[in-house]
């Protein structure tokens, strides 16, 4: 099912970049890395997916002039960072 819903929030997230549907590349890039980190497919290919996405959504928020959307895409990935932090970190 994360591979499923993955694959669901990559589509939805390039639909929402490339269609200018900020709903979508809000939910698509936030929610992508999430699915990542959720199916372990390792710690560098899920920071490399936090980074990429962040820049992503952060140039594309910021073009538009999107500053709350911004300010909350920000949150959103600060709070998946957070989730690979406390996956691979582990004491």
């Amino acid at each position: 099912m994360d591979s499923f819903l993955l694959v669901i929030f990559i589509i939805v997230g390039l639909a929402g970049l490339i269609f200018q549907v900020e709903a979508g590349a809000f939910v698509g890039l936030s929610l992508a890395p999430w699915q990542i980190i959720k199916l372990d497919l390792g710690k560098k290919i899920s920071l490399y997916a936090i980074i990429i996405t962040t820049l992503i959504g952060s140039i594309y928020f910021i073009s538009i002039s999107r500053w709350l959307l911004f300010l909350l895409y920000l949150v959103i990935e600060a709070y998946n960072y957070w989730g690979y932090m406390n996956r691979y970190n582990k004491s």
